[in-house]
């Protein structure tokens, strides 16, 4: 019986280990996509050092993003004449409409009305830069100074050094008298790093009310990674969703009074006690309900074979690869939704039971979650604290929905991208961070997020941070590869 057991064990470990092993050497790069003529991108005649002085010429425009009606708007209609008077070929050859005050939506009329559109999107504001923080740059933030083969200051990746590529790369082509057959669609918000209502909102909205369904949107997000963190070789990103957002308000109430007789729970550990559970609840962590699986597959020539391994079969290795996972804050929210209490709030002093207290719960959602269903889980694990609620602070928002790796749209930017960047294989992926793109679902087959540059580790902490600037190669790049876009996408 014994030798019975173990024979069936035996044959049980083969058939398993035979199973793996298929899975491991079939979990293979997905096809091409299909053929897409394109130009070489070097056959274009451009002056990268001149697209640098005046992106820097741009960068000093201090377009802070408006957070009050009283703000000075003067530098964003200064960068509005400006680049009238940069770019005239291109202003005289698209149509130019101001929304939402400081949005700019350009029409680029394509001769064929029957081909549904390009959007091309950017944004003209920039973060601030904290008083506390500019002793730690080494240059003005605002000078837009062109040293050490870059453009130095505050927006040259986010998102300036995209708009001024765009723009260059019409300018470009309009000098030279071309026409799109396609309409091209040109829609520059002015308030994305707050989140674009007045903007792109505006924006997404006039364009469906105009019965606008483009071929695709294509606006920042992410870019090509130098070392990407499962291959450490180049890999171009390109993301075709974005994780959503929402805060959960708590709410706990206790009896308040002097604090020497203190009751068994206080309003402050009865909030406590709740976020502890909310941050604990299980969240579902995976490869699969997301790109996750997407780019892992078309990153598997470059993986090691423990790693293919692991990823081809989630269904044994799932625990060792969540664990092996879980000390990684960008791995852990690519493969699911994350949770960060971020503010509490109770009692006015030491010897004082507040009356009632309140935490703050940031959520960045994964696209296999649904709000509804995390407040739901969320109200369930603190069912049992008496005086506590739980509610989004304000409507959430839902991530994106994923759009297609197999479109003709997702092979034309991967075309694009093999030329200019031709030692990065090209993935889909998740952006973790928010975009204007959000926005342009409903006006669009597909939405792509996208810069065509090279990122170093390094380069990743300079939007928002010190001493951001983009390398004139990196420019450069952006610039041919926007060309190609609109000629190959447009013009053919």
């Amino acid at each position: 019986m014994i030798r019975l057991i173990l024979a069936g064990l035996g044959a049980l470990l083969i058939a398993v280990a035979g199973f793996v092993g298929f899975r491991t050497f079939s979990f293979v790069a997905p096809p091409p996509p299909a053929a897409v003529e394109i130009a070489e991108s070097s056959s274009y005649a451009v002056d990268a050092s001149a697209a640098a002085v005046r992106l820097g010429e741009a960068i000093r425009f201090r377009t802070v993003s408006l957070v009050s009606d009283g703000e000075d708007r003067a530098q964003f209609e200064q960068f509005h004449a400006w680049m009238q008077q940069r770019y005239p070929a291109f202003h005289a050859a698209a149509r130019r409409e101001i929304v939402g005050e400081l949005s700019l939506l350009y029409t680029w009329t394509g001769s064929d009305a029957a081909q549904p559109p390009i959007i091309l999107l950017a944004h003209q504001d920039v973060v601030p830069v904290p008083d506390d923080t500019r002793q730690n740059w080494t240059v003005d933030p605002f000078g837009g100074l062109v040293r050490d083969n870059a453009v130095w200051g505050r927006g040259a990746i986010d998102d300036k050094g995209s708009l001024i590529s765009i723009l260059e790369a019409a300018e470009f082509l309009a000098r030279q008298g071309r026409q799109p057959v396609r309409t091209i669609i040109f829609a520059f918000g002015h308030d994305e790093e707050i989140g674009g209502e007045g903007g792109a909102v505006l924006m997404a909205r006039l364009l469906a009310e105009r019965g606008v369904r483009a071929w695709f949107v294509l606006d920042e997000g992410m870019a090509a990674l130098e070392r990407h963190p499962l291959t450490g070789a180049p890999a171009a990103m390109i993301g075709i969703s974005e994780r959503g957002s929402g805060t959960m308000r708590v709410r706990a109430v206790g009896q308040p009074g002097h604090s020497s007789m203190p009751p068994r729970e206080t309003a402050v550990s009865l909030a406590a006690e709740a976020v502890n559970r909310i941050h604990d609840m299980p969240i579902e962590r995976g490869l699969e309900g997301g790109p996750a699986l997407g780019m892992m597959r078309a990153l598997a020539p470059e993986l090691t074979l423990t790693n293919r391994m692991a990823v081809s079969n989630e269904w044994l290795f799932g625990p060792m690869l969540r664990q092996r996972m879980a000390g990684n804050p960008a791995a852990q929210a690519l493969m699911g939704t994350t949770i960060a209490p971020t503010m509490i709030n109770g009692g006015s002093r030491p010897n004082v039971l507040p009356g009632e207290a309140i935490a703050m719960i940031n959520f960045r959602i994964h696209p296999r979650d649904q709000s509804a269903d995390l407040l739901r889980r969320a109200r369930q694990a603190v069912a049992d604290l008496d005086g506590v609620t739980v509610d989004w602070s304000e409507e959430p928002r839902e991530a994106s929905s994923i759009s297609s790796t197999t479109s003709s749209s997702y092979a034309l930017l991967a075309a694009l991208s093999g030329d200019i960047l031709p030692d990065a294989p090209v993935a889909p992926g998740l952006v973790l961070a928010g975009t204007d793109s959000r926005h342009y679902s409903e006006v669009a087959e597909n939405v792509y997020r996208y810069q065509p540059i090279m990122l170093t580790a390094e380069d990743l902490e300079m939007p928002h941070g010190l001493n951001e600037r983009i390398s004139v190669d990196n420019l450069d790049r952006m610039i041919r590869f926007y060309i190609g876009l609109m000629e190959a996408g447009a013009m053919q």
